[in-house]
């Protein structure tokens, strides 16, 4: 027996942590590498049935998978800037907003609107500095042509991506003024940006800036904003697994490279880093300190309410667990911190 389980409570009491924090901007629901492992249809419903109808995605199949499974009035958003013209026919027919951060994906979408004699609608992405997608902000003649000569793309929005919110925020102040400079500069030309966004889940919580029209949340639904603990949020996600074998072994014996100092009791639980347990979300910009920090923190473990020790290092399918002091048997539950966005291997239950 090894599940990932997910809290749909614990999802919907974060759900409503962001909406405070929000303070009445649209909420765009970042869905994301499957949801960040918490399931792309389940948590979508879910969102739904506490009023969020606006969802981004960054892969034009998970908008096909939503339109198929009936969310046809709801507004899909795809985060990634794409030239390619088989992912934006299928965009523009599933009737997805396309996000524009080049010069060259605005004339590819513009020539496929026109061939289907329809206009798409599109927001364009600045890059502040993420440095993935997005037109510099000293780029606005670029951007203008847009507006001036591509008549089948209809902007509703203008946005960018903070680069390290979780970690500074100073930089994240100085990317929302360089992108407000740029929304000014097109408002003084006389054109319309749309809804402008650039807040994720990390910023909603550390800091208190201004949100523009609307907030792009992920990981808050989960739970696990990078950076660590954010008031308010609840952590989603833990695996199940049952003890396979329980032995005691002798003083000097030998778990991986950690060496007993006193004999003890030891439990077998098939659950390893291969399933995404002991590994740490992906950080940008992570010191030295940071990785170190992070090997110390071992993720929780327990057998009933009692949190147990891991012995020796995470193994690829399996973890040794310490319960000299605990009455425990074969086939009683462990249940072990995860992070969902991490998970594979496991079947996914909702509770």
């Amino acid at each position: 027996m090894k599940n990932l389980v997910i809290d749909k409570k614990a999802i919907k009491d974060n759900v409503s942590a962001v909406k405070a924090r929000a303070r009445g901007v649209q909420i765009w629901a970042d869905l994301t590498g499957d949801a960040f492992g918490l399931g792309l249809l389940t948590t979508a419903k879910l969102l739904r049935e506490e009023g969020i109808h606006t969802f981004a995605v960054s892969d034009p199949r998970d908008a096909e998978i939503l339109r198929s499974a009936g969310f046809t009035e709801e507004t899909l958003m795809m985060l990634r800037s794409t030239a390619d013209e088989e992912e934006l026919r299928q965009l523009i027919d599933l009737g997805v907003v396309c996000t524009v951060g080049s010069y060259e994906a605005a004339v590819a979408l513009n020539g496929l609107a026109e061939e289907r004699k329809t206009v798409c609608e599109v927001q364009i992405k600045i890059d502040t500095g993420l440095g993935r997608y997005g037109f510099m902000p000293t780029e606005t003649d670029k951007i203008i042509s847009i507006y001036r000569y591509m008549q089948n793309l209809a902007v509703v929005g203008v946005f960018s991506t903070y680069s390290q919110s979780w970690k500074s925020r100073k930089a994240t102040l100085q990317q929302l003024d360089s992108l407000k400079t740029v929304l000014e500069g097109l408002h003084s030309r006389g054109f319309e940006t749309g809804m402008a966004h650039i807040c994720d889940s990390a910023a909603l919580f550390l800091y208190d800036f201004d949100l523009l029209d609307a907030v792009r949340v992920g990981t808050a639904f989960s739970g696990r904003v990078a950076g660590g603990a954010a008031q308010g949020l609840s952590k989603v996600g833990y695996i199940e697994a049952g003890i396979e074998e329980v032995g005691w072994f002798p003083k000097g014996h030998r778990i991986g490279s950690a060496v007993l100092k006193k004999p003890a009791r030891l439990a077998v639980v098939s659950v390893g880093y291969y399933h995404g347990f002991g590994i740490a979300r992906q950080e940008q910009g992570q010191g030295l300190w940071d990785h170190i920090r992070s090997w110390r923190r071992r993720p929780a473990v327990k057998i009933g309410a009692q949190r147990v020790k891991i012995v020796g290092e995470i193994g690829m399918m399996h973890t040794i667990l310490d319960v000299t002091d605990l009455p425990c048997r074969v086939g009683d539950v462990v249940t072990m911190d995860v992070d969902p966005v991490n998970v594979k291997g496991l079947h996914r239950i909702y509770r």
